[in-house]
């Protein structure tokens, strides 16, 4: 595969934005890393790798120390897997490809580089009785309070599915809707948008003044333009949005969905997001869904701080 046949979408500023992929030596952040190559394949950034050290003042933490040391070896191991999944694909160009050791604390660290980056990338443990009890705390921080879309990576279940996407209301949903049909290109996937519905239920009243009830069929379809090759099936959600998502993840390859925000509480996630970044049988990807992300995330209960490089 060389340049010409590659979509690469990206212009302008964002054209040169990296894809930053948090590393620490798991299985699931290889994967995360030959996600992002597969992803910069279709959509040409550089991809940056970046392990997090806590910055303590001891030796082995320091430059040349232990710690030091066995950092430098999994960011080469990194290394290896992302430039083994790129000549793979077949892709003759060379891989825009950077890798560092940053001081700090992980998931400030990976927000506070969110605000220059493409996306984030981070590897999860795959589905089972202990991930479904707790995600890591680095990646649910770095997915409520990050200033880009965060692509939480885990093996799918399935081998080829729809993609989901899920929104919630009309002025947030084009950023996913978007993200969705690229991604379903990409893959010769369908897309499932799940619209939530936010009007009253069948049985309750009717309150006037409220914010439109779901993303109309005319977004959807003016959204999909420019993806003459994607088929698209709207689903509207009533009721449990919860268990019902949670039961339509079952059979998707990627789910795409908006940070919704809790009104009352902005830094908290809505309930639907928080249960699927924590429970998806897949890999999710979340976006933000309004410019006024960054002030939502400053509003968050965490301070940000800056990297250390040393």
């Amino acid at each position: 595969m060389d340049a010409s046949t590659r979509t690469g979408e990206r212009s302008g500023a964002d054209a040169r934005k990296p894809v930053v992929v948090g590393v620490d030596g798991s299985p699931a952040a290889l994967r995360a890393v030959r996600w992002a190559v597969t992803e910069v394949i279709a959509r040409p950034a550089p991809l940056r790798l970046v392990l997090v050290l806590p910055d303590i003042d001891k030796p082995a933490f320091r430059p040349g120390g232990g710690k030091h040391r066995a950092a430098l070896g999994t960011l080469a191991a990194a290394r290896r897997a992302a430039l083994s999944h790129w000549s793979q694909a077949g892709v003759t160009e060379p891989l825009d490809l950077t890798d560092e050791v940053v001081w700090g604390q992980a998931d400030r660290v990976l927000t506070t580089l969110s605000r220059d980056a493409a996306w984030v990338a981070l590897g999860c443990a795959d589905i089972g009785f202990f991930s479904h009890m707790v995600l890591g705390s680095t990646a649910l921080a770095v997915s409520r309070d990050a200033y880009c879309p965060v692509a939480l990576v885990r093996r799918a279940e399935i081998e080829s599915g729809p993609v989901l996407v899920v929104v919630n209301a009309w002025y947030t949903a084009k950023p996913a809707l978007l993200a969705g049909f690229r991604a379903a290109r990409a893959r010769g996937d369908a897309v499932v948008v799940a619209r939530i519905w936010q009007g009253r239920t069948w049985t309750g009243a009717f309150h006037y003044g409220g914010r439109v009830p779901v993303v109309p069929d005319a977004q959807i379809a003016h959204t999909l333009r420019d993806f003459p090759t994607v088929t698209v099936r709207p689903v509207t959600v009533v009721g449990d949005a919860v268990e019902t998502i949670a039961y339509m993840s079952a059979g998707a390859s990627l789910i795409v969905i908006g940070h919704d925000v809790n009104r009352d509480h902005p830094e908290r996630m809505a309930p639907v997001t928080r249960e699927l970044i924590r429970h998806a049988p897949c890999p999710v990807l979340l976006m933000p869904d309004s410019p006024d992300a960054a002030d939502r995330s400053a509003r968050s209960a965490r301070s940000s701080s800056l990297p250390l490089t040393r």
